[in-house]
């Protein structure tokens, strides 16, 4: 009884769920194909989610960074442990089940899709998954859950459409609207929330005249503009017409039909779709992720706000050569602002932003923000962050820096905010330059007892040559300081951050980028190492572990098998990059990990 209570507990999100984790793994073989997905989708498909063959996402993710490290002799027993730990659980549940781990892992062979159709009743939901050799173990899982609904008098009934046995669970959600809808086809399972998105799908599968997804312009624009180059083909593929999404939601949700009616006002009405492609081990890629925007032409509200322009993006002379992560984009400040600004008055009131802005910022600073600070921006805005060894839970810095056009303004607010709160900002300075140092105080309240005392953030910020520069701590501002007065230290000199800019420059054809960024994933991972190594972790591991099966489980593996020498892990992975194209299509996002051999 308790297990059927469970079942009915769950839901149709929890059982399409269900079936999405079973489709990351498969290590058997895949039988015949059938029209993709894409091909069996009705034209107004406003979600899809789709992977093109399970067995191969698995077998091309154990090629990846993880997945090599994940079998490295020295690492695999702990994943090994933790992978037995999991499959224990599943067969305490092997009695409900039928199945044990490794035979629900396998059930997934060719393509798995899960997609909301918008309808006028709302979305619904689809789940399509080619099972090939394992249709046998699918249908017995099927068997044993619409077991669990007729014990709990779900109604149940049949169809036979286009030759196809068709199973319906009424209202399976007890006083909620959506059916649970099953039936099998050639080598594919197919669940859905509706009898009419299941019947949409199989006339199209049966070869009717209908338009599918594949028909849809803006699906096929987002698809070609993230098509790879040879050896780059995509293992997974995505799509979301927000819009459409949202206007069906509103047909269940009445609440929802005020932010309908604000899409226009906001300029959201001009977004087409977003969608993607992801790829695992793409030749000299170890991943490479593609995203596009798809905007009308012109744009207008919250898109017209969103002015990234092309521009330089070599690394600034003073960014430190052991950063995590760098990231530069070009930004239009006026038109940005002006763009607000019609926004904001046109939803507060004509004049609204210009009276917040004179009490909130003008007066205080005592300066003019529209005349004075804004034509004082060049556009150029760069995000770094670093982190401080050894490491801590506070280790992790970051900075923002803005380019300047005219760096006097931007001084003479920092000289006046500074002189009429002297206790507060502190005037700093190394290496003969300065900056300003935020005081906290005494207002922090006290740590309890039994917690060690944290370092209280101490944000600086300045100028350095023509950029006004902010920091959360101390010592970033002063490394850049360092770093810009010798600057054969900074990234732009460092052979990985070149790799990586090479590669970035092919792929934009000559194009500057709107955005570039870099990143070393070994210095986010040495920073995880660092912590979990640490005493005070191991401590509170062992305390949760006394409470929480999950972590009782990893405390165990961990003390069996102690984690190898970080150069171990670190030889997996290499550096990445990303950027991004404005065009007027919309906005092109690129991000990708190279692949060390």
């Amino acid at each position: 009884m308790r297990g059927e209570i469970r079942i009915r507990r769950l839901g149709l999100p929890a059982v399409l769920g269900v079936v999405l984790w079973l489709a990351v793994a498969s290590p058997e073989e895949v039988a015949g194909a059938r029209p993709s997905a894409a091909q069996l989708l009705p034209e107004k498909t406003a979600v899809m989610v789709s992977v093109a063959d399970c067995r191969d996402l698995a077998g091309r993710f154990m090629n990846t960074a993880v997945g090599r490290m994940s079998q490295d002799p020295q690492l695999n027993p702990l994943v090994k442990q933790l992978y037995g730990s999991l499959a224990g659980v599943v067969a305490g549940l092997r009695d409900q089940i039928g199945l044990s781990l490794p035979e629900m892992l396998a059930i997934p062979q060719g393509e798995f899709t899960f997609a909301l159709v918008p309808y006028d009743e709302g979305p619904e939901a689809i789940v399509l998954l080619d099972t090939g050799a394992q249709l046998a173990n699918a249908h017995g899982l099927w068997m044993r859950l619409s077991q669990h609904l007729d014990k709990s008098g779900a109604k149940k009934s049949q169809e036979t459409i286009g030759g196809t046995t068709v199973n319906v669970y009424d209202r399976f959600l007890g006083s909620g609207k959506q059916d649970l809808v099953f039936f099998e086809k050639e080598t594919s399972v197919v669940l859905a929330s509706s009898l009419q998105v299941a019947r949409a799908v199989l006339e199209a599968w049966n070869g009717g005249s209908v338009k599918s997804l594949a028909d849809n312009p803006a699906f096929a624009a987002i698809l070609r503009h993230c098509r790879g180059e040879k050896g780059e083909e995509s293992q997974v593929t995505w799509f979301v017409d927000p819009v459409s999404l949202l206007k069906a939601a509103a047909q269940r949700d009445p609440g929802v039909l005020l932010a309908v009616a604000m899409l226009p006002t906001l300029g959201l009405d001009g977004l087409q779709g977003v969608g993607g492609t992801l790829a695992f081990d793409a030749g000299q890629f170890d991943d490479i992720l593609q995203v596009h925007l798809l905007l009308e032409n012109p744009r207008s509200g919250v898109f017209d706000i969103l002015a990234l322009a092309p521009g330089d993006s070599v690394p600034e002379s003073w960014v430190p050569a052991d950063v995590m992560r760098y990231t530069t984009f070009h930004w239009e400040f006026k038109r940005s602002f002006k763009a607000f600004q019609t926004l904001f008055d046109s939803i507060r009131g004509e004049g609204a932003l210009a009276a917040g802005i004179q009490r909130r910022i003008n007066e205080p600073l005592d300066t003019d923000l529209v005349e004075t600070i804004l034509p004082s921006l060049e556009g150029r805005v760069t995000y770094v962050n670093w982190i401080e060894h050894p490491a801590t839970i506070t280790s992790q810095a970051t900075l923002v820096a803005l380019k300047l056009k005219d760096a006097d303004p931007i001084r003479k607010v920092l000289e006046t905010v500074s002189s009429k709160s002297p206790e507060t900002l502190v005037r700093q300075t190394f290496s003969d330059k300065a900056y300003y140092q935020i005081n906290p105080g005494s207002r922090n309240r006290s740590p309890a007892p039994d917690t060690p005392p944290r370092p209280r953030p101490r944000p600086c910020f300045g100028i350095l040559g023509d950029y006004f520069i902010f920091t959360d701590r101390a010592s970033l501002f002063e490394k850049v300081i360092a770093t810009g007065e010798n600057p054969a230290e900074s990234l732009g000199e460092a052979l990985d951050y070149r790799l990586v800019a090479s590669k970035i420059a092919r792929r934009t054809r000559g194009k500057k980028p709107a955005m570039l960024g870099f990143l070393r994933p070994d210095e986010g991972l040495r920073f995880l190492y660092e912590i979990a190594g640490a005493d005070r972790t191991r401590e509170r591991l062992r305390g949760e572990a006394e409470h929480n099966p999950f972590f009782r489980t990893l405390n165990s593996a961990l003390e069996s098998h102690p984690l190898p020498p970080f150069e171990v892990l670190q030889r997996y992975f290499a550096p990445g990059g990303s950027v991004a194209i404005d065009d007027e299509s919309g906005l092109h996002l690129t991000v990708f990990s190279l692949r060390r051999k």
